[in-house]
């Protein structure tokens, strides 16, 4: 049988094959679409400020970019984060790639792409102070990139078309690989990851020679560890245990005195366990074992529970029993709140109290829900953790932050979207 022979299975299969090509382009052309939406909302916002806000001038543009993002943000459910990408995005391509940008508005460039040649021609664009040749120089530039991007989308996958992106903006950058090393340099900096099951990841971006070095101090070191110290660790585990214990300064003078905030539940404490269910019998009434967790972030396993518990110095200490939910009201008639308030604030909230927000509690302002200048008094019932962005949008805008009995925070907006609360969980 010739294997290009059409059958009936021949045909099904390329019908599903052709219906997701044309899904994906239709992905590909909605993402371009909202991203367009993205930044013409905030310009609106721009240029329409006392929408949200009575502040006029940059106060007034500040105020009214701080909440049309939030009020994008609750409506689509994106982070800030990436609603402000977006929109620079459609804004760069839009201004300096009409061709990829045309591409993408039809569904044939994955938006993926489209950011990273907008984050890739930043190099090539001209400084403030430029002259009439470099601009000239750089706006060529720019147009090969363009007119090269806009045809390796139709037929190169994701990982090659970033490869000869990279090649050709090698080429095009008038700078020296010394100037570029140096400004790449200039952006280093450590990055923080959760990934799961009370796991992170913990990046530094910085020469590749430093990067280097430090690996192989770490694996010369863990080539040394003793073998009845090693405790059934392989080489991994030992340089990833080594790098941490080297960064928290573990047996040094300056080991680590960030607090950091761990719930233990009582159950964990006293050895409970949940039955071949994963039931528990002391649990509040949930049904389920409540477990030890770092306050706004993840689960911690009971054996690093209860050794953070019984000896280490670097995190607070706090033991709840869910059964009976102690809290304590500290009432002081300051506007300030002490140290205690705070502390419980965040234990109690673990993040900003705002509807979506995942920013910790122990960054947060503590926000009065009625104004300390109109009465508000400084007790537990009338405080809230807000993250500095809803601190200012409260006090700055229109935005209406409004605590429900839960603590939770719902927010209406001056364009009539008022967020939900998240399902219990």
């Amino acid at each position: 049988m010739d294997a290009l022979a059409e059958t009936p299975a021949h045909r099904a299969l390329a019908g599903v094959l052709n219906d997701l090509l044309a899904d994906q382009m239709e992905v590909n052309r909605r993402a371009a679409l909202r991203a367009d939406g993205i930044r013409d909302a905030i310009d609106y916002a721009l240029g329409h400020p006392y929408v949200y806000t009575p502040l006029e001038g940059a106060a007034g543009a500040h105020a009214a970019e701080l909440a049309v993002m939030l009020d994008i943000s609750l409506r689509l459910q994106l982070s800030e984060n990436r609603i402000r990408s977006d929109a620079a995005v459609a804004r760069s391509a839009r201004q300096h790639l009409a061709r990829l940008w045309r591409r993408a508005r039809e569904g044939f460039a994955p938006f993926a792409l489209v950011e990273a040649t907008t984050d890739a021609i930043v190099r090539l664009l001209p400084g403030q102070d430029a002259g009439a040749e470099a601009r000239r120089l750089a706006a060529e530039a720019v147009a090969l990139v363009d007119e090269a991007t806009s045809e390796w989308v139709l037929t190169l996958p994701p990982a090659a078309f970033r490869r000869r992106l990279r090649i050709l903006l090698d080429r095009l950058d008038p700078r020296d690989a010394s100037t570029r090393h140096r400004d790449a340099f200039a952006e280093r900096r450590v990055v923080v990851e959760e990934d799961q099951d009370g796991m992170s990841w913990f990046a530094v971006l910085m020469t590749t020679a430093d990067a280097l070095a430090a690996r192989r101090r770490l694996t010369a070191t863990a080539k040394h560890v003793q073998k009845t110290e090693r405790g059934g660790r392989d080489r991994d585990q030992l340089r990833a245990d080594l790098a941490s214990a080297w960064l928290r300064g573990v047996g040094t003078p300056t080991a680590v005195q960030t607090k950091v905030f761990v719930t233990v539940p009582i159950g964990v404490m006293e050895g409970r366990t949940a039955d071949e269910h994963g039931r528990c019998t002391m649990c509040g009434g949930s049904g389920f074992a409540e477990q030890a967790r770092v306050v706004g972030g993840d689960t911690i396993d009971p054996l690093t529970a209860s050794q953070l518990f019984l000896d280490a110095t670097s995190f607070r200490r706090v033991i709840h029993d869910p059964a009976r939910g102690v809290i304590v009201d500290l009432d002081r008639r300051r506007r300030r709140p002490t140290t205690a308030q705070r502390e419980w604030l965040v234990l109690q909230h673990g993040t900003c109290s705002r509807d979506g927000c995942t920013r910790l509690a122990l960054d947060a302002d503590i926000d009065h829900i009625t104004e300390w200048s109109r009465g508000g008094t400084t007790d537990l019932r009338s405080l809230r953790p807000l993250c500095p962005a809803d601190h200012a949008r409260r006090h700055s805008t229109a935005m209406r932050f409004r605590s429900r009995p839960n603590g939770t925070v719902q927010v209406l907006t001056p364009t009539g979207f008022t967020s939900d609360e998240p399902p219990p969980f």
